[in-house]
């Protein structure tokens, strides 16, 4: 009986399909992985970024319901609230605007829109308290930002400004 187990070679026709079966899955399966964690990558580097985005809108909107801006119109007036940070925009963003529209439009009601550009060409919008006191547009690296809450005759803003 063993020796007819031995000399039976009928299995072995069978086994280039199952081979390449086998190989197939394993491909498909190591593809979908890979899809898998460079989706996400990209989440984990879009939430970084929407951290960083929240900490700057967080910050101008302390500043701006708390008041105090100082008056552009008078080059004497030093008083007013100025606040520094550190923001590191990352490399999956195409750009990030303050106070500004996608679209471009540029409109009174508009001064308190941020959004940003992924380099995928997705585009997420968000709105704050504060009023920006125009397109603050950023790119990818590390900035020290200033804001610095002003205003003149046509209300009180925050204006952000990157080193």
């Amino acid at each position: 009986m063993l020796r007819r187990f031995l000399n039976d070679e009928r299995a072995i026709e069978g086994m280039p399909m199952r081979i390449m079966v086998t190989v197939v899955l394993f491909a498909v399966i190591l593809g979908i992985t890979g899809k898998a964690a460079s989706d996400f990558i990209g989440d984990v580097k879009e939430k970084k970024l929407m951290d960083e985005l929240d900490r700057i809108e967080k910050r101008a909107s302390v500043m701006y319901t708390a008041g105090g801006g100082r008056d552009i119109k008078n080059p004497d007036d030093l008083s007013g609230t100025m606040e520094s940070i550190h923001v590191k925009i990352p490399d999956n963003a195409a750009y990030v605007v303050f106070g500004g529209m996608p679209d471009g439009a540029a409109d009174a009601r508009t001064d308190n829109v941020y959004y940003y550009v992924l380099n995928n060409g997705r585009v997420q919008a968000k709105s704050s308290i504060a009023r920006f006191s125009g397109p603050a547009v950023f790119y990818p690296g590390e900035y020290e930002m200033t804001l610095e809450l002003i205003r003149n005759n046509s209300g009180t803003y925050v204006e952000i400004r990157g080193i």
